[in-house]
């Protein structure tokens, strides 16, 4: 079989390096627009359950990735003054995007994948002689986009707006901060992803969009605007600027994810938003389910279904998780109208996957302090 990859990402170049190191008869050839050592954006996280996942199918990718990774357990949330730190049971991780695409490219090469970069595919005409191809190629897709009506593809924009930037200081803990302004709601997420940079998320709702004048301001301007917002944590180092474009976050699904030859993985499926985290490890997720389907059976069709099959239910848990927290987010002019602790509370909880017993275990420090103050019974923590 040969298969093109459209999208040199993350979860392209996982796939590719799959498909190849466990089925070396098949050709394999990935597509990339932009150069080896392009990347736009800064640090992404890769969770404890995502490394596990890459150990059990590629032990030496897995240690190849960690070893180009910081880990921290804790976090800080702050709202309007209060801190509450807290200390997760399980420890996290991020890594440099463009380490990541790096250590990928290179183990691709080695088991002979064709990684072809400098090429925008226009049309997929140009990949008539493959038997499969795969659109790898993130939320601006051009295999969904030219048969958006195959796959059913429905779009809608929130109404925040946000930008990424990065700082060059590893700004420990990674925290939250949510801040009210000249009656005006904003939000900054950073953490750090090497011993020297951090990646920092600006958000603010529509009203503040329009009443602090950010509609207005271009966005140089609101690159220092956000720093003076934020001056406390940033402590006199610059926002780094990097295509860190202003805008709002589209919400992408498809009813269909495959059609003929093709098929969607990644945020070309599903675009997965930033405050849940979970992006890259949801892309290389479906790019393992995806090989792991294709190992499995005989033929495009049968790949494509048992693929869906394995990854659908998956995909859906998280589809409303990711809704949950949007939707928390785009109403904080509310959400933060709290008590500190009530606050974290309702943040830790707002995707509705984390109960109390849960809780108990992902945030043991905070959940005691919470049952205290707020006289609730105990709940046991279940190893």
């Amino acid at each position: 079989m040969r298969i093109a990859i459209v999208g040199g990402g993350p979860a392209g170049l996982y796939l590719g390096r799959l498909l190849k190191l466990h089925m070396p008869q098949h050709g394999v050839d990935i597509f990339e627009q932009n150069a080896p050592d392009a990347t736009f954006g800064f640090g992404v996280g890769l969770g404890g359950k995502a490394r596990d996942m890459i150990r059990a199918v590629d032990p030496d990718l897995h240690d190849r990735i960690t070893a180009r990774m910081i880990f921290g357990s804790s976090q800080r949330i702050h709202l309007d003054g209060s801190d509450i730190l807290l200390e997760y049971g399980q420890t996290g991780g991020a890594i440099e995007r463009l380490d990541l695409l790096a250590t990928l490219q290179d183990a691709c090469r080695e088991v002979g994948v064709n990684v072809i970069h400098g090429i925008r595919i226009e049309h997929l005409e140009s990949l008539r002689g493959h038997d499969m191809i795969v659109g790898a190629d993130g939320i601006n897709s051009i295999v969904r986009r030219l048969h958006s009506a195959a796959f059913g593809t429905s779009t809608h924009y929130l109404t925040n707006f946000f930008a990424w930037y990065g700082v060059g200081r590893a700004m420990r803990p990674g925290s939250l901060v949510f801040r009210t302004v000249n009656s005006g709601r904003y939000v900054g997420h950073y953490y750090p992803y090497t011993n020297a940079m951090s990646t920092f998320v600006a958000e603010c709702d529509a009203a503040t969009w329009q009443s602090s004048g950010l509609s207005e301001m271009d966005d140089q301007q609101r690159r220092l605007f956000v720093q003076e917002i934020f001056a406390d944590e940033l402590q006199g180092d610059p926002l780094i600027d990097n295509r860190s474009i202003w805008r709002n976050f589209p919400v992408i699904t498809n009813r269909h994810w495959h059609t003929a030859n093709m098929v969607l993985i990644g945020d070309a499926l599903l675009s997965a938003h930033f405050s849940i985290g979970s992006g890259t490890r949801l892309s290389m997720d479906d790019a393992m389910a995806l090989f792991m389907a294709i190992r499995d059976t005989g033929s495009v069709a049968a790949a494509f279904e048992k693929y869906e099959q394995i990854r659908r239910p998956v995909r859906e848990r998280f589809r409303l998780a990711a809704e949950a927290s949007f939707m928390w987010y785009e109403r904080l002019a509310d959400v933060m109208d709290q008590q500190p602790i009530d606050f974290v509370y309702d943040f830790l909880t707002r995707t509705g996957r984390i109960d109390d017993t849960r809780l108990a275990s992902y945030a043991p420090g905070f959940f005691k302090l919470y049952a205290e103050r707020r006289g609730l019974e105990a709940v046991r923590s279940e190893a």
